[in-house]
């Protein structure tokens, strides 16, 4: 496993795996990023990324602000989930961001499994934005000091 920040050479990897993940589970609510959304996002995002072998086996997209690095996608090859590859990304960035900075994120109120990763990371969630997505479903919202 290693970590490294990712570069615009590393976007045709980025859709891959968005590719594989669609594939496995289906466009859903708690994960819609379709091309049309995940193009500007690659184009002006941050990203950092896990790596098995030359495999990239996750990814985080974030921006920088004055008061936190805000994540906007998290994403896991269904190939890697379960196995300590996200929570050492997610580590690496809580590390990564200063004592300064907080890391913000928002989680669809049905991805129970991230909210716990989480909360076991140390993030809190902080408050909710009701029927934010597109089903109509809440989006909680999460800070790590």
């Amino acid at each position: 496993m290693e970590i490294r920040n990712l570069s615009i050479g590393n976007k045709g990897a980025m859709r891959v795996l968005i590719k594989e993940v669609i594939a496995h589970q289906g466009l859903l609510a708690e994960f819609f990023w379709p091309e049309e959304m995940l193009g500007p996002e690659l184009a002006t995002a941050e990203a950092v990324g896990v790596f098995e072998g030359s495999e990239l086996a996750g990814f985080v997209l974030y921006r920088i602000n004055p008061q936190a690095w805000e994540i906007s996608l998290v994403a896991s090859h269904p190939r890697y989930r379960r196995a300590g590859y996200m929570k050492a990304l997610m580590l690496h960035l809580i590390g990564a961001k200063g004592q300064d900075k907080e890391l913000w994120l928002e989680v669809h109120e049905k991805n129970v499994k991230a909210q716990n990763l989480y909360e076991k990371l140390g993030f809190v969630r902080r408050g909710h934005r009701p029927k934010y997505y597109q089903d109509g479903a809440t989006a909680y919202l999460y800070t790590c000091p």
